[in-house]
């Protein structure tokens, strides 16, 4: 028993990077203000909501079962679809995107390359920032 619990922890600590999120909160945490932005599915990120304490957009995420609320009347609009992104990320307001690293060169289609401003990554994930 103490030899698996040994070998749990070891694994934990092997892979929390991929499955934590601490560190892109944390750069979060510690860079300008500004509005968060959650690519894709909410599950992936739920550390960056937890451990910078902030509310976001989700972007494409309307699936599984948080899909089933988001239409109810009264359902706060957090959803956001590719048009909407291109547009926040293009106005004046601070912007932060987090997303997993197979999912950037969308995002780079979307809004070009030099749009896109990193900020930190860790385990297969990235935040970027719209502007430098």
């Amino acid at each position: 028993m103490v030899l698996f619990l040994q070998a749990a922890r070891l694994a934990l600590i092997a892979f929390d990077p991929y499955l934590g999120s601490y560190p892109l909160a944390d750069a979060l945490n510690h860079a300008p203000a500004g509005k968060l932005i959650v690519d894709d599915a909410y599950y992936e990120m739920s550390g960056v909501f937890f451990y910078t304490n902030r509310t976001a957009l989700i972007l494409n995420g309307r699936r599984n079962n948080l899909e089933y609320g988001s239409y109810a009347p009264g359902a706060p609009r957090v959803f956001i679809g590719d048009a909407e992104f291109v547009r926040l990320w293009k106005a004046p307001e601070r912007w932060y995107v987090a997303t997993e690293d197979e999912k950037v060169r969308h995002l780079r289609e979307l809004v070009g390359e030099a749009g896109l401003h990193w900020v930190a990554g860790a385990g297969g994930k990235s935040v970027f920032v719209n502007r430098p």
